[in-house]
């Protein structure tokens, strides 16, 4: 039964490493943010508290990730979004920059709901 609880912590572990690939990816293949969002909340629950940080992590980086893009895509309206753009990128890049960081050396994030970093 042990050697169970280790596989699933693994596969866990395999996804959420899966879903910080999708999101970086999505410059290329914009649809994998959404598969991506849709693995981490299948998953969330069956996670432990280290692992279940990083998918509540992933969940918020999605959304908060549109609402920003959203508002930046309105705001190229009166250019002003063409500065916000490259810094919704930023964010994006830094926030799962650290989550990768945290998964591979297995430490859970620290503070999952903020919304900056």
């Amino acid at each position: 039964m042990n050697m169970q609880l280790e596989a699933d912590d693994k596969t866990t572990k395999s996804v959420a490493y899966a879903i910080y690939l999708m999101y970086l990816f999505s410059i290329l293949l914009p649809i994998l943010p959404i598969v991506g969002v849709i693995f981490a909340y299948v998953f969330e629950n069956d996670a432990k508290v280290v692992l279940k940080s990083h998918y509540q992590y992933l969940i918020r980086t999605f959304w908060i990730g549109l609402l920003y893009f959203a508002i930046s895509g309105i705001l190229v309206t009166v250019f002003i979004g063409m500065v916000l753009v490259p810094i919704c990128v930023i964010w994006w890049l830094i926030r799962l920059a650290k989550g990768l960081k945290s998964l591979l050396r297995e430490q859970p994030i620290a503070n999952p709901k903020t919304w900056l970093f």
